[in-house]
């Protein structure tokens, strides 16, 4: 019995082509083109899909992404510039948030700098650390136990004349040695995410501690419980938050 010959079917050139058309100013496939030829999809709906296509992407590649965020931000639900503030904020906090100089100089025994409550300040070495008190054995005399909310910030020894020489004061607030605010409910409010955009943006700050030291600089990290300030001539001070008066741009 012989074969029969598949009948092919019969094709309207005016349709062929208008997708040829179509694929050759459109980019997009022939499939796809022959569907908006015959009038089953709008064009317009298909390079929508393929703009989103590529822009999800693009997003993904660029700025590693998932491709659920790419998606998000791509039709509009996300912002980017949001979402990558909040990764770099979690990058950050995640290699600084336990950073401490108390830590740092202990373990290097590299002299420090201390200003603490009552308008003091001492030159020495962290010799112990506990998780509130750390005993500072200053030049020239005794050991002591110093709480760590007497600090108002630190420097290494070295650099102590040139961040004197950069640090001035409140009047009003320097008239009166303060004692440090022992409940965190009763501290100045500092956040986070306040913290880290102002080092994020890298502007200028003013720092005011509750005696009334001023420092002026860009806060260059962000930490748990203490950040460091860049201030002139490069010099790093670190500052701890429970000491924070006031926090604002300069």
């Amino acid at each position: 019995m012989a074969h029969q010959k598949k009948r092919r079917k019969a094709t309207n050139p005016a349709i062929d082509r208008r997708v040829v058309e179509l694929v050759k100013s459109t980019g997009i496939s022939r499939a796809l083109a022959t569907q908006v030829a015959l009038g089953r999809v709008e064009l317009n709906d298909v390079l929508t899909r393929m703009s989103h296509k590529a822009e999800i992407e693009s997003l993904m590649r660029r700025h590693e992404l998932s491709r659920a965020l790419a998606s998000q931000v791509a039709l509009g639900q996300a912002d980017l510039e949001s979402l990558l503030f909040k990764r770099r904020m979690a990058e950050h906090l995640a290699l600084h948030s336990e950073r401490s100089i108390l830590v740092q100089a202990q373990l290097s025994a590299e002299p420090l700098s201390l200003a603490l409550h009552g308008q003091r300040g001492v030159d020495g070495v962290v010799t112990k650390l506990d998780r509130y008190e750390f005993l500072f054995e200053p030049r020239g005399g005794e050991a002591e136990t110093v709480h760590k909310l007497q600090v108002k910030f630190a420097v290494a020894a070295d650099s102590r004349k040139k961040v004197r020489k950069s640090l001035s004061f409140d009047n009003e607030l320097r008239k009166v040695p303060r004692e440090p605010v022992w409940k965190p409910q009763d501290r100045y409010t500092c956040s986070n995410r306040r913290l880290f955009q102002l080092c994020d943006r890298q502007v200028a700050v003013e720092v005011l501690t509750l005696e009334g030291d001023v420092l002026r600089g860009k806060v260059a990290w962000v930490g748990r419980f203490e950040f460091g300030l860049e201030v002139k001539g490069g010099i790093e001070v670190v500052v701890f938050r429970h000491a924070l008066a006031k926090l604002s741009e300069a």
